[in-house]
C-alpha cells in the first residue's frame, strides 16, 4: 500500500531513485578510496606529472627498468598510467593468485583501446561474452584440428627458406622475411585464402598490414583516452576508417565462405575416426558454429577474424625472429638443432608432419628459452574480482593488476643467470619442480592464449625449414636493440648472414 502510494507521487519517486543512486555512488566511491589508499602505501618507479609512468612506457624502457629495479620496491609495485593507479606483481605464486582464478578474468580499461581498430575479440571481450566465445572457438585449436594446418605451415616455411637461400652469403634482415611468411600462414589458416597467391611478393589487396594501432599515441595525450574526444580527432577518424576497411574485408570473405559451404556442404568434424582431414580455415569453422549457435553472430566472427589476424602476426613473427637470432649467436645450439633435424628427416625433403614437429625436442627447448628471454607480449593485466591477499598486503577488489612476464622470466631465483641463453632449462629433468607460473609467454590460467599450440607448431615449422637448408652467422656491427611496446620488438630489425648448407662439407668429421 505504501509502495502504491509512493508510485502515485512523482516527486517522492524521484527522491527514492536519487537516494538509490547516492547509495550506489558511495559504494563505488568506497572501492576507489580503498584502492587509492592502498596504492599510496606502496613503492614504485618515479613518476612525472599527468603521465605518471607512461613516459617510460612510451620511451620503451619501462619493462627493462622494472626488471632491474623490482627488488627495490617490494613484492607489490605501484604503477601510475596517467591518473589511474595499478599494482604490478612478479613472483610466480602471486601471479597464480590472479591469473589462476576465474574471479580475476576481467581485463583492465586500457584493453578497450584495441576496440577502435580490431573490435571486440577474445583479447578484450568482457567476461561473460569471452566465456561464450572461448567455449565456441576452443575446439578449433585442439591438436586434431591443428593437424589440418601443418601442411600450410610447411609450404609457407619452405618458400621462406628458398627466399633466404637466394641471399646466400649476404646480410639479411630476418624480420621482413619472417613477417611475410607468418602473414601468408594466417591468410590461409584464418581466412581460407590460398597463401600461394603472392602475399609474400608485394601482391596484397588485404587491409591487415596497412593499419596502425593508436594506443601508444593516445597514452601520450591522455585526454584522447576518452573515446568521444578521440573520435573527433584526425587520428580517431583514420583509425575508424582502418577498422571499417578491416570489417568490410572480413565480411566479404565471410559471405564468400558461407556461399561455398552452402553449395558444397559442411566439412567440419569432431575428430572422429575416418573424418575428413581437408584444410579448413578458422573463418569456415566459425561459420559452421554460427549455424549451430546464433548467439555467435556475424559481427562476432568479423571481430574475431581481425583479432586473430592482427594479434597472431606480430607476436609469432617476433618470437620466430628472436629464436633464430639466438641460435645464430649460439652456434653450439644451432648445430644441435641441425643434427636433430637431420636425424628426423635424413635426405628426405618432405615437409614436416605433426609427428615430425613433436620430435623436435631440442628445437622446442630453444624456442621456449627464446620466449623466456623475449616474451612477445611483455605485459598483460586483470582487474581483481575480489580482495587478494599477497604477503602482508591485501589488493582491493576492483584494482588493476599488471603481470609482466618479462620481469618474472628474469627472476634469478627461478632462472639462474637469467640473461643467458640456456635451452637446457627446459629439458624434462630441469623443468621438474619449476613453479607453473614462473614461465608464462602465453599468459596462464583460464584466460591464457587460445592459440599457443598453433603458435608453437608454426614457429617450429618455420625455423626447421630454414635450418634444413641454411646456416646462420652473426653480422658484426648489427647489435639487437629491444623496444618494448605492446609487443617486444627489435629496433632496426634482426640481421644475420645466410649460408647455404653444404652436405659434402657437413659429412666430414668436426675437428
Amino acid at each position: 500500500m505504501a509502495l502504491l502510494q509512493l508510485s502515485r507521487t512523482p516527486g517522492k519517486m524521484w527522491i527514492y531513485v536519487a537516494f538509490l543512486f547516492v547509495i550506489y555512488f558511495l559504494y563505488t566511491l568506497r572501492n576507489y578510496v580503498r584502492i587509492y589508499r592502498f596504492i599510496f602505501t606502496l613503492d614504485g618507479p618515479k613518476t612525472v606529472p599527468i603521465l605518471g609512468n607512461v613516459n617510460a612506457l612510451l620511451e620503451g624502457n619501462l619493462m627493462q627498468r622494472l626488471t632491474n629495479e623490482a627488488s627495490n620496491y617490494g613484492r607489490i609495485i605501484r604503477i601510475w598510467l596517467t591518473f589511474l593507479p595499478y599494482v604490478m606483481i612478479t613472483e610466480p605464486e602471486d601471479v597464480q593468485m590472479v591469473l589462476g582464478s576465474m574471479k580475476h578474468t576481467r581485463k583492465i580499461y586500457f584493453y578497450r583501446l584495441l576496440d577502435t581498430l580490431i573490435g571486440k575479440g577474445l583479447v578484450s571481450l568482457e567476461v561473460n561474452k569471452w566465456k561464450q566465445h572461448r567455449k565456441i572457438l576452443q575446439p578449433a585449436f585442439h591438436l586434431h584440428m591443428l593437424q589440418r594446418s601443418v601442411g600450410t605451415f610447411g609450404e609457407c616455411a619452405d618458400r621462406l627458406a628458398d627466399q633466404l637461400l637466394e641471399k646466400n652469403g649476404e646480410d639479411v634482415n630476418l624480420t621482413m622475411f619472417i613477417n611475410n611468411s607468418v602473414y601468408e600462414i594466417l591468410i590461409e589458416t584464418i581466412l581460407g585464402m590460398p597463401a600461394s597467391q603472392g602475399y609474400n611478393n608485394g601482391v596484397d589487396d588485404t587491409p591487415f598490414r596497412k593499419g596502425h594501432l593508436m594506443m601508444m599515441y593516445r597514452f601520450a595525450q591522455p585526454w584522447l583516452l576518452i573515446d568521444w574526444i578521440y573520435r573527433l580527432t584526425a587520428a580517431g577518424r583514420v583509425e575508424q576508417k582502418q577498422q571499417k576497411d578491416l570489417f568490410d574485408f572480413c565480411l566479404k570473405k565471410l559471405k564468400e565462405k558461407r556461399k561455398f559451404l552452402r553449395k558444397h556442404g559442411s566439412f567440419v568434424d569432431n575428430g572422429e575416426p575416418g573424418a575428413t582431414t581437408r584444410k579448413i580455415s578458422l573463418l569456415e569453422y566459425m561459420i559452421e558454429m554460427n549455424e549451430k549457435n546464433h548467439c555467435f553472430t556475424e559481427q562476432d566472427m568479423i571481430e574475431e577474424c581481425c583479432t586473430f589476424m592482427l594479434a597472431g602476426n606480430e607476436s609469432v613473427a617476433t618470437s620466430t625472429a628472436f629464436t633464430l637470432f639466438l641460435l645464430t649467436n649460439n652456434p653450439k645450439w644451432q648445430e644441435k638443432c641441425i643434427a636433430e633435424l637431420d636425424e628426423i628427416f635424413g635426405d628426405d625433403r618432405r615437409s614436416p608432419t605433426m609427428q615430425d614437429l613433436k620430435e623436435m625436442k631440442c628445437l622446442e627447448m630453444c624456442v621456449k628459452e627464446s620466449l623466456r628471454l623475449y616474451p612477445s607480449v611483455p605485459l598483460f593485466a586483470r582487474v581483481s574480482g575480489e580482495d587478494v591477499k599477497i604477503g602482508k598486503h591485501i589488493i582491493p577488489v576492483g584494482c588493476g593488476v599488471i603481470i609482466v612476464p618479462y620481469c618474472t622470466h628474469h627472476l634469478p631465483h627461478h632462472f639462474p643467470d637469467p640473461y643467458d641463453f640456456k635451452p637446457e632449462r627446459f629439458s624434462p629433468e630441469n623443468s621438474k619442480g619449476r613453479h607453473p607460473y614462473a614461465y608464462l609467454p602465453f599468459s596462464a590460467g583460464p584466460r591464457n592464449c587460445i592459440g599457443h599450440k598453433f603458435a608453437m607448431l608454426e614457429i617450429k615449422s618455420i625455423i626447421s625449414a630454414i635450418l634444413r637448408k641454411c646456416r646462420l652467422e652473426p653480422v658484426h656491427g648489427k647489435e639487437m636493440t629491444l623496444r618494448f611496446r605492446i609487443t617486444i620488438r627489435a629496433q632496426g630489425g634482426i640481421w644475420v648472414k645466410v649460408r647455404a648448407r653444404d652436405r659434402r662439407v657437413e659429412s666430414q668429421p668436426l675437428a
